[in-house]
């Protein structure tokens, strides 16, 4: 089911099975800004990814001595959300743990995705809430798809994406099976905090990025139109399309935590990059987006 939000300046349409955007609409400039889902390409929108980011190694990962089995990218894809709350110009949505998850995840939990459009575009907020008696551990991130190009008349290679926060900006290396590798590389993707864009970039799967600041920009020196997403507190940010394919679009993921390393069970305990939250607390994710 699909859930409409509007402003007057921005609509969004938000479909009910995994909490996702499927369109993101100016009515002040006529663009569509999300990618459309076009299965020649890529067929989803704007994955929400929980608890997992990225695949495991052969699908599997250890907690407390169990080994649990999970999809990529985590269930939330395929979960049937609730609906809380529809005011007209934001959406609730929330599922909770339950035994078919527990069998994947064995953490009590509540997780609820709220977007608003706003005078600048849409924000989406993402609560987690730990229900348990225990520590909780999880991973999220964002993936989000923009149109590119954004306007008639320019390419794909006219965009670039810009971080203007970006400090010594490294590449994190992944394997052959789209595994981590645990290790770092200097990159030349980034110069001056400038990623030109072209479509063999993502020949190998997603850029993955430490040290580019809470912001990225999609622009293009030819155009009027722009995507800024800004993602507080957020260590790493992917950029990605499909892979060999001249796809028009581009993902700006923002990646809390990281996939599995590679031929490697660890238990996710040992994780420094897992998020902890302790008994009845909760934590709060915000990915911010500004259209023009």
């Amino acid at each position: 089911m699909i859930e409409k939000i509007e402003n007057g300046k921005f609509i969004a349409e938000i479909n009910t099975l995994g909490a996702q955007l499927n369109r993101i609409y100016s009515e002040e400039t006529d663009t569509e800004y999300l990618w459309n889902g076009d299965e020649t390409y890529w067929k989803k929108h704007a994955p929400v990814l929980f608890p997992f980011v990225g695949r495991l190694s052969d699908g599997k990962y250890k907690y407390n001595s169990n080994v649990y089995e999970m999809t990529l990218h985590g269930f939330c894809q395929q979960a049937e959300f609730t609906v809380v709350e529809n005011t007209g110009d934001s959406v609730s949505f929330r599922i909770e743990s339950n035994d078919e998850r527990k069998a994947m995840y064995p953490f009590d939990f509540i997780f609820t995705v709220t977007y608003r459009v706003t005078d600048e575009g849409v924000d989406e907020v993402v609560n987690v809430k730990n229900t348990g008696t225990g520590e909780m551990l999880y991973g999220f991130g964002g993936h989000p798809g923009y149109n590119v190009p954004l306007e008639k008349g320019l390419s794909f290679e006219d965009y670039e994406v810009y971080f203007p926060e970006a400090g010594k900006i490294e590449r994190r290396v992944f394997t052959e099976n789209y595994l981590d590798s645990g290790k770092y590389a200097e990159t030349d993707t980034v110069k001056d905090g400038v990623m030109k864009l072209h479509h063999d970039l993502f020949d190998d799967d997603a850029v993955v990025l430490h040290g580019t600041g809470e912001r990225a920009i999609i622009r293009s020196a030819k155009g009027k139109r722009s995507v800024e997403v800004e993602f507080k507190g957020c260590p790493w940010c992917a950029v990605w399309h499909s892979v060999k394919k001249t796809a028009p679009f581009v993902c700006i993921e923002p990646w809390w935590t990281l996939p599995g390393l590679d031929h490697s069970l660890v238990d996710i305990s040992e994780r420094e990059d897992f998020i902890h939250l302790a008994p009845n607390a909760e934590n709060e994710h915000v990915i911010s987006m500004k259209l023009k």
